[in-house]
């Protein structure tokens, strides 16, 4: 999720539970905190896929967020200690303000390595909300509004209103979740879909409209359609898709970053070419055909065999206003037919 969501999530989260006795100041507390796991963005990485790969790993674990929580709450503990936080209080929050931006990441296509450094397969995700969703944020940030304007005459309604807004958040969350599963069964019954890997998400900024995503061995599909229409048909778009670039000639030996990317995106990728015969790999789930911003491009495939280049984003369809427009229409049309 973006910065300012995870920012005034963790806000809201301890204005809940330490804002009476701390005040406004626990929407600083609460914010820098949940900023913390995004601190693995700022650390250096051997090339532009490990950026991608490595992003949400250790310090969005689960395992790890609850051991150094002790650590962190003994330095607000002593910050705020004439506020007289007990040290259990104070850890429940740091907790709470860790783990809540870790499982908020983990509804999005991106992913979320929950249980570094377990090997429990590709990172976590269940899209439910996009990545940047003003629905979502504007509803912390009107309860935050809410706690400034009462903390200093009415602290106990301040903290009312955030504890209501935070609720109402989360309960944008479950829609958004149920939603998923909505879609997710629709395109799993479809004739076309059958037998096929789905993937569902929402289309920017809303929980109303969805991306389908489908792939095989040989092509991949999209859709995209709204839970507000009861009878909807999709109407489904064909992709070759080049799960390899191997070929019965020549033995294709990948860079052990491009494989990690494999996993990254959970099987939902392909390769193509680029300029000059550049072989690139694409994360089909983030971004809607022909626009995949996470696109790379890693090598050219030579007699040998692959030659290796360090990884480099691939410059291709930019997305824009009349492109996000164009899908919306997508998701709004009801094709003839129902399933």
């Amino acid at each position: 999720m973006d910065s300012v969501s995870q920012f005034v999530l963790g806000s809201s989260v301890a204005a809940a539970i330490v804002g009476p006795k701390v005040g406004a100041r626990a929407l600083l507390l609460g914010g820098v905190v949940a900023t913390l796991p995004d601190l693995d963005s700022f650390l250096p990485y051997e090339n532009a896929l490990d950026a991608v790969t490595y992003h949400r790993g250790f310090t969005h674990s689960l395992l790890v967020q609850t051991a150094v929580s002790p650590l962190i709450a003994g330095l607000a503990h002593q910050v705020f200690k004439k506020h007289q936080v007990s040290y259990l209080l104070m850890l429940v929050t740091v907790w709470l303000c860790l783990i809540t931006h870790s499982f908020l990441d983990s509804l999005t296509t991106y992913g979320t390595q929950l249980l570094w450094p377990l090997n429990v397969g590709s990172p976590f995700a269940f899209p439910s909300v996009f990545i940047i969703d003003p629905t979502y944020t504007l509803t912390l940030i009107i309860g935050l509004v809410g706690f400034l304007w009462f903390t200093q005459s009415k602290r106990l309604k301040a903290v009312k209103i955030a504890r209501v807004c935070l609720a109402l958040s989360s309960l944008y969350l479950c829609l958004g979740m149920a939603g998923h599963l909505y879609v997710k069964s629709k395109a799993a019954n479809h004739p076309q879909l059958a037998g096929k890997r789905i993937h569902v998400q929402p289309t920017p900024f809303n929980i109303l409209y969805w991306q389908v995503l489908a792939i095989d061995e040989t092509h991949y599909y999209t859709s995209a359609t709204s839970v507000l229409n009861k009878c909807s048909e999709l109407t489904i778009n064909m992709f070759p898709r080049r799960p390899q670039i191997s070929t019965s000639e020549i033995t294709v030996a990948l860079p052990r970053s491009v494989k990690r990317f494999e996993w990254f995106t959970n099987g939902f990728y392909n390769y193509g070419t680029g300029v000059n015969g550049a072989v690139k790999i694409s994360d089909l789930r983030i971004g809607f055909a022909p626009f995949f911003p996470f696109s790379y491009l890693f090598g050219t495939v030579a007699a040998s065999g692959l030659v290796p280049h360090p990884p480099k984003r691939a410059n291709g369809p930019q997305r824009s206003l009349a492109s996000l427009t164009q899908l919306y229409e997508f998701a709004r049309k009801t094709p003839k037919g129902c399933w």
